[in-house]
């Protein structure tokens, strides 16, 4: 490949694109792709480790075939018979975009990772041997979720079901097991349809072409009795690729089950639709998605690309037609603030913007807290053993400093920790740099100051307030207690809290939209604040001693 690079490189900017480089994209499409039929199917990924190594063995049969001196030798003998011109090179030429001949290619080596490819794929193979049909656990959910939608129909007499996947051999392989669980236990019709033209039914003499499939599967949306008002038999069960995911009516069926998920979420909503239409007669419909389990979204990471997509749409869009209305992403987009249009006309609307009240305004949180981290860790050397020994919830109360800052009003510092964090993933920390912790400043009166985002303002007024201080403020402390029973009526720290809490909710949620619309890398985290649970780490009680506390 290297000798090739300079012939078949093109220039675009400053940027240089060699054929290795290709090479190494296809490389890891094609690990994608596989992991991808993985997750659709073992049946279509074992069919794929099946090609990929027959294309191997013939590969290797034909560069054993091949011996350059041969070529030196047939120079020998007459053109009329063996011109090499007239030769079928191809033969002995490999790639399809690019070809390369093999006589100017280290064919030796390459045939030793051809060999090695070939053992890595039969190991595969071996490995997903004993994964018959009956030891298919997603085989098996799917048809116990079968089996649990004919028992307790979402709509009364309602049976139909549309299974979707994004590939054929996947259809064909559910179709092969489902439909005689269908007709052996319920009764009930089946049929597969896919985009190469391949349809079965289970019916008996009936024609197979897609119309008339779907009409006995849709009879009423598709007015079977006009059409075909001979036939009698219904298909109740549909397995298909998305070649129906657009532009049919559908609408009898009130049971979607996406057996594997698209890249794309649109195709999601489309398969949806076919469903969820005007005129549909089912009080409900319900969707069913087969998510990939843990171990293997770490390595396609479909999941948060497909919600993250999602979001998106929803963001920039009207958040009417998600169908991956799971809690996280309602959470996200839950906020009216959030919604494209409506943020658009706000904008439009103040023509002067206050750069400290814009919801996407500069965050100090963007700048080095090198400074706080040199501080804490010589706290650190001296107070060790006392910071571990010190309980959660410790507090402290301390008067503003209003000739200095006047932004420093009463009100309350809290630090929280999310519980339970995961710490192997950088995506929290994309919103959160203080991650799993969270910093907000509120006011007496219920005003959120300053919220995580804005940690560098918090922990600079933090360190104005308390540095250097070594005794508490005996008045404020009484005036504290006083004011709270001593501690047994806190109600009022209680609704700061809950209120703060509600920032932090908030806050994550549009920071998450900034970053979907933002940057093409970000990620939403696996666990977002807006489900989580956190425990209080200490709060600091800024009091003024005429003030009165209003009601938050």
């Amino acid at each position: 490949i290297e000798k090739y690079e300079d012939i078949y490189s093109s220039d675009m900017g400053n940027v240089r694109f060699k054929q290795s480089d290709r090479e190494y994209g296809i490389l890891i499409l094609m690990r994608i792709n596989l992991l991808k039929r993985l997750e659709s199917s073992v049946y279509a990924f074992r069919l794929t480790l099946q090609r990929i190594l027959e294309l191997i063995n013939n590969t290797i049969a034909q560069v054993r075939d091949f011996d350059p001196r041969k070529e030196i030798t047939l120079t020998d003998l007459s053109d009329s018979d063996f011109d090499m011109d007239d030769q079928n090179t191809d033969v002995f030429t490999f790639g399809k975009i690019v070809k390369i001949n093999l006589i100017d290619m280290d064919y030796k080596t390459w045939l030793e990772d051809l060999e090695q490819d070939r053992i890595v794929l039969e190991e595969l193979l071996c490995g997903i041997e004993p994964i018959t049909p009956e030891h298919d656990e997603k085989l098996n959910v799917l048809m116990d979720t079968i089996r649990n939608k004919l028992a307790n129909p979402i709509n009364p007499n309602n049976k139909k079901i549309i299974v979707f996947s994004a590939f054929a051999d996947t259809v064909e392989y559910l179709y092969e097991h489902v439909s005689k669980l269908l007709k052996r236990d319920y009764g009930l019709n089946s049929a597969m349809v896919t985009g190469s033209g391949g349809s079965k039914t289970t019916i008996p003499k009936l024609h197979t072409d897609l119309n008339t499939v779907l009409t006995c599967f849709s009879p009423l949306s598709k007015e079977k009795h006009l059409i075909m008002p001979d036939q009698k038999a219904e298909i109740d069960m549909l397995i298909a690729t998305d070649c129906i995911s657009e532009g049919q009516n559908l609408q009898d069926c009130d049971y979607l089950i996406n057996y594997d998920i698209h890249w794309n979420p649109v195709r999601i909503i489309q398969r949806f639709g076919r469903i969820d239409r005007i005129g549909s007669r089912n009080p409900a419909i319900q969707l069913v998605n087969f998510w990939p389990t843990p171990n293997l979204d770490h390595y396609i990471n479909l999941k948060h690309r497909v919600e993250a997509r999602m979001a998106l749409v929803d963001i920039s869009a009207t958040q009417e037609d998600n169908p991956l209305a799971i809690q996280q992403l309602d959470d996200l987009v839950d906020d009216e603030e959030l919604r494209y249009r409506d943020r658009q006309l706000l904008r439009l609307k103040d023509e002067v913007l206050d750069l400290e009240d814009m919801n996407d305004g500069i965050s100090l949180t963007d700048f080095s807290l090198e400074d706080f981290r040199a501080d804490l860790l010589k706290f650190l050397e001296k107070n060790r053993e006392l910071l571990e020994n010190a309980p959660l919830g410790l507090y402290s109360v301390v008067p503003p400093l209003n000739d200095l800052f006047a932004t420093i009003m009463p009100g309350v510092i809290f630090c929280l920790r999310q519980q339970d964090a995961a710490e192997d993933t950088e995506a929290p920390y994309q919103i959160n740099p203080l991650h799993p912790c969270y910093l907000v400043y509120i006011q007496d009166n219920g005003n959120v100051r300053f919220s995580f985002g804005h940690a560098k303002q918090i922990l600079t007024l933090f360190r104005e307030l308390c540095s250097g201080k070594t005794a508490a403020y005996a008045e404020l402390c009484d005036l504290f207690d006083r004011q709270t029973q001593d501690g047994q009526d806190m109600s009022y720290y209680d609704a700061l809290l809950a209120k703060a809490m509600e920032s932090i909710n908030k806050n994550y949620r549009r920071r998450i939209a900034q970053g979907l619309t933002q940057s093409r890398n970000f990620v939403i985290p696996n666990q977002p604040v807006t489900s989580a649970t956190f425990e209080l780490v200490t709060w600091l009680v800024i009091k003024d001693q005429t003030h009165m506390q209003p009601t938050p």
